[in-house]
């Protein structure tokens, strides 16, 4: 893979390759090489991350190698450190630029190399003003420069794959772990069977192998992408369950830091906090009822479970300090706790020897959004997470729960087989005309006023329809709505 690279660099003109590799085949020892190829050519490198929680701990490993030529740019620093870095990068002193999405628009001399690290990652399209994707950037930067696109991933982008099918990319493939790993054993739990008086989210098996693994003194993750302690409250007399008053979804239970009996309602879209009131709001009734679970009540769950064991817990509640994620990553690397519970955050590249079991808690959640991409974010999700297990000479095992055992994505995410996932992918995607096989624009109205955003809603649809029957009668269009955004209200805006 790296040889292919390295003719791509000195070719001197634009190219693009995918590095499409299994978790932990050195996907990062190919990038690191084919680094110092470009910078000993005497051109600029642009390395992008998903994350800032991925920055710290994969700078560590380029600082060590690359010494004062490598520069750091993320939504993290201060403006003074934002300043020190642009101006070491404009005068050439650093000549490689790691950093999230924002780090595409550094002024790098002459690059010869833009890397997107784990390419199929949805935080490199930004949803605020200017909005872009840091792919689409890169490929303009790297046409321009004559320098070469390396996309990496496990578990590439439908569009990404589709594009080194058909030669438009290099593929390079890793097909096996690197050095004496190999992928972890995988165990789909389903949850249908389990006991319903337990009424707990861990399942036996899982509960008998985490006691197992932190007895032999080995590591483990779990994860479960929902925050908080209990996803809604809700009134057992009239059904009515507690919403923002600024948005329109319900607001989830938060325990207070440290304690597990004190708590307060939290909304994740506006922030808005409120006391949890003593009777319902809609009837008055006492009877409120807290319903399902997060990252909070698993911690809890767990440290009753595991006497003695040391739990980390992992999300944007428990993160909010600076420098909080590279304390908490290095403290489980360092092996200073035995079970890391978090959400998004745990699944991305990290690099853990002693972690040996992974779990994945409602495997099933992100299969039924509504979106296009939600079979392939659940199979890249559930491949990153299982990645995480046995990265070193141990044997890793990964416990999949879920609701739905027979769904084909969590089978093949299972067995890592990601050519049959995307098989079945692009058929559909064919099928029902999705991208790759169409271009998709979504138009959002926002107003402080319910009854003009539907207003302009028909009236901008109107407009479209009489653009297509007039100048622009030769494209071919689907459009659809207007409809009411998933979530209609959020700080007062509809």
């Amino acid at each position: 893979a790296f040889e292919e690279i390295k003719k791509s660099i000195h070719a001197g003109k634009a190219e693009a390759a995918l590095l499409f590799g299994v978790t932990g085949s050195g996907k990062t020892n190919v990038m690191m090489k084919a680094i110092e190829e470009c910078v000993n050519n005497g051109r600029g490198v642009i390395l992008l991350l998903p994350e800032i929680a991925l920055t710290p701990q994969t700078v560590g490993k380029f600082y060590a190698y690359f010494g004062d030529r490598v520069a750091l740019v993320h939504s993290g620093l201060s403006a003074g450190e934002r300043q020190d870095a642009y101006e070491r990068i404009a005068s050439g002193e650093a000549d490689i630029v790691i950093g999230t999405r924002s780090a595409v628009f550094s002024p790098v001399k002459n690059p010869g190399l833009c890397i997107i690290d784990e390419e199929h990652e949805s935080t490199y399209k930004s949803e605020t003003s200017p909005k872009y994707h840091a792919r689409d950037i890169v490929r303009w930067r790297c046409a321009y420069n004559g320098a070469v696109m390396l996309l990496s991933s496990a578990t590439p982008s439908v569009e990404s794959y589709t594009k080194a099918v058909e030669g438009k990319y290099k593929l390079l493939r890793l097909k096996s772990r690197y050095g004496n790993a190999t992928l972890p054993e995988v165990v789909i739990n389903d949850m249908r069977n389990e006991d319903a008086l337990r009424r707990s989210p861990l399942s036996a098996r899982l509960v008998s192998e985490l006691k197992r693994v932190t007895d032999e003194g080995d590591q483990a993750i779990l994860f479960l992408n929902r925050r908080g302690y209990n996803t809604v409250v809700s009134c057992k007399s009239c059904g009515e369950v507690i919403t923002c008053p600024h948005c329109s979804i319900s607001l989830n239970y938060h325990t207070v830091s440290g304690r597990y009996d004190r708590g307060f309602l939290f909304c994740h879209w506006c922030g808005f906090k409120a006391q949890l009131p003593e009777k319902c709001p809609n009837c008055s009734s006492e009877h409120l009822v807290k319903v399902g679970f997060g990252t909070q009540k698993i911690e809890q769950e767990l440290s009753e479970l595991l006497h003695g064991k040391k739990i980390l817990r992992m999300d944007a509640d428990s993160t909010g300090k600076k420098q909080s994620y590279e304390k908490m990553l290095s403290q489980f690397k360092n092996r200073e706790a035995d079970v890391l519970i978090g959400t998004q955050m745990v699944t991305k590249g990290h690099d853990f020897p002693g972690v040996t079991l992974v779990g994945v808690l409602l495997a099933d959640m992100s299969l039924y959004l509504d979106d296009y991409h939600a079979n392939e974010r659940t199979f890249a999700m559930l491949t990153q997470v299982i990645g995480r297990a046995g990265r070193s000479e141990k044997k890793g095992m990964a416990i999949i729960q879920t609701n739905n055992p027979d769904n084909d994505v969590i089978k093949l995410a299972c067995r890592q087989d990601y050519e049959s996932f995307y098989d079945s992918e692009i058929r559909l995607r064919k099928l029902l005309v999705f991208p790759p096989y169409c271009d998709i624009a979504l138009l959002n109205i926002i107003s402080p006023d319910e009854k003009q955003t539907a207003l302009t809603a028909k009236r901008l649809r109107e407009e479209i329809d009489i653009m297509l029957k007039t100048n622009f009668s030769d494209v071919s269009m689907i459009v659809f709505g207007p409809f009411e955004a998933p979530v209609y209200k959020v700080e007062e805006k509809y």
